[in-house]
């Protein structure tokens, strides 16, 4: 599934002489690293409780998701400042369900290569420790961040309007084998669609592509914009394309591929998209690999969880609440330690407002469906 978003880039190839880039590669192995933009995996206890947590830092910009290691399903969460004590971090996380409101919150200190601090329930009446160490066992691995930008003006003599494109993209690094190094590269030239672009690198891949964005952005603009209207901000456009971890054990790298854009109008469009690497095959499994699609089961599966996560009684209609009156797998899955989750991107089963959903079902309830060759990757004995 090639990442939302970029189908902008198909655009034909123009100069781009105007662009100001900003371009940098980070490597956690060497000397010279940008300690401002990182990816380290972390792992401890909270309340006790075995965690993992993937962190990266984008110029100092914190995201992180972690899970529970009984449980595994992924839980996004969302760094601020501290600012009344040094290296201090408040953390939020999204309520478990669309019916919540209260979040779950941290108050950490991130240092020397450690997490420590307390987690407090979204009641308050619960608070529990926070200790995790930057730790990459056998089956894990250290991989680098590696990141563009280029803002494009509409007309070089004036700094607006302009469009901005920014990549951050996870790399390997130094610490891996070359012959993982390379399937690394060559997964991601394919996502950026180097073929089509005739790119040799990652590097000559992403500069084709915000060639043909510019070229794209001065067309649009120039199309019905007037001098007197040629200054509203609705002509600053933005594109973006990120990569996170979600899983990185037993030789698997699971990575969130997330895109948004804004091209005018009242707001912006994003989505998600997930490779299930497989470090030790060498392969990327596709929800057609992991799970036997075509089976009513799987879309019972999918409404009840949807009814628990949206608080949709059996008695009411999905069309009710949702844009659908089922909810069908639509390709875009994250494998995790425990489960699966299905994720669905604004509009293709709710609206803007309730942003993406993340449907998780548990290997538990999957057993009967999952592909003999996925249960044996995964070690799962049912």
């Amino acid at each position: 599934m090639k990442w939302l978003y970029l189908v902008l880039f198909s655009c034909l190839l123009a100069s781009c002489d105007s662009s100001v880039q900003h371009q940098k590669f980070v490597n956690q192995s060497d000397a010279t690293i940008d300690k401002n933009t990182y990816y380290k995996r972390y792992s401890g206890t909270i309340a006790g409780q075995p965690v993992v947590l993937h962190l990266s830092s984008d110029n100092g910009a914190l995201s992180a998701s972690y899970y529970y290691v009984k449980q595994g399903k992924p839980i996004g969460i969302y760094f601020s400042k501290d600012t009344t004590i040094a290296d201090g971090y408040m953390v939020s996380e999204p309520p478990a369900t669309r019916i919540d409101e209260r979040e779950a919150t941290w108050k950490i200190l991130l240092k020397d290569n450690t997490i420590m601090g307390k987690w407090t329930s979204p009641d308050g009446s619960k608070t529990y420790d926070i200790n995790l160490k930057e730790e990459y066992p056998v089956g894990s691995y250290q991989l680098s961040i590696w990141e563009k930008e280029d803002s494009i003006r509409y007309k070089a003599d004036k700094p607006e309007p302009a469009a901005t494109i920014a990549y951050k993209l996870i790399r390997g690094s130094s610490a891996m084998k070359n012959e993982d190094i390379q399937f690394i590269e060559k997964l991601i030239m394919h996502e950026l669609g180097a073929d089509s672009l005739q790119a040799i690198t990652v590097e000559d891949c992403v500069q084709k592509q915000i060639t043909a964005y510019a070229t794209w952005y001065r067309e649009t603009i120039g199309q019905d914009t007037t001098e007197s209207s040629l200054m509203m901000a609705s002509n600053n456009y933005y594109s973006g394309v990120a990569m996170d971890v979600i899983f990185n054990d037993k030789d698997w790298l699971v990575m969130e591929m997330s895109g948004s854009e804004y091209t005018g109008g009242a707001h912006g469009n994003y989505g998600v998209s997930y490779m299930n690497i497989d470090m030790q095959q060498k392969r990327v499994w596709k929800m057609e690999d992991v799970i036997t699609v075509d089976s009513n089961r799987l879309n019972l599966l999918l409404d009840a969880e949807a009814r628990r996560y949206f608080a949709i009684a059996s008695t009411e209609s999905f069309e009710d609440r949702l844009l659908t009156d089922k909810v069908l797998p639509n390709g875009n899955i994250c494998i995790t330690p425990t489960g699966i989750n299905f994720v669905y991107n604004p509009y293709e089963i709710a609206s803007y407002a309730d942003g993406i959903i993340t449907l998780f079902l548990p290997y538990s309830q999957l057993k009967d469906l999952l592909k003999p060759a996925f249960k044996q990757r995964m070690s799962l004995q049912f």
